[in-house]
């Protein structure tokens, strides 16, 4: 689903980010403590993302493509490490 989200064009990537993170916040079977908290992290992570150049501006917490490459990489590394264990 994260590969998707990078591979996705606005307005679809900001809906399956939302999709992504509703999963994350509602799914209570992720028993792996370390598993939930990688997701749950780029979950919150994902709440910055703003591909509005203009209202980026408005905060500097806000980021755009760029960071959110790089975001879910980190995270996508984080879970194949996470599996390998």
């Amino acid at each position: 689903m994260l590969q998707v989200v990078l591979e996705a064009e606005l307005p679809i990537k900001q809906k399956l980010i939302r999709d992504f993170q509703d999963e994350v916040w509602n799914d209570e079977s992720i028993q792996d403590e370390n598993l939930n908290e990688i997701l749950s992290e780029l979950a919150y992570d994902l709440d910055f993302y703003e591909p509005n150049v203009e209202w980026r501006k408005e905060a500097p917490s806000y980021y755009g493509d760029d960071r959110l490459e790089v975001v879910i990489k980190n995270a996508i590394q984080k879970l194949q490490e996470q599996s390998s264990q």
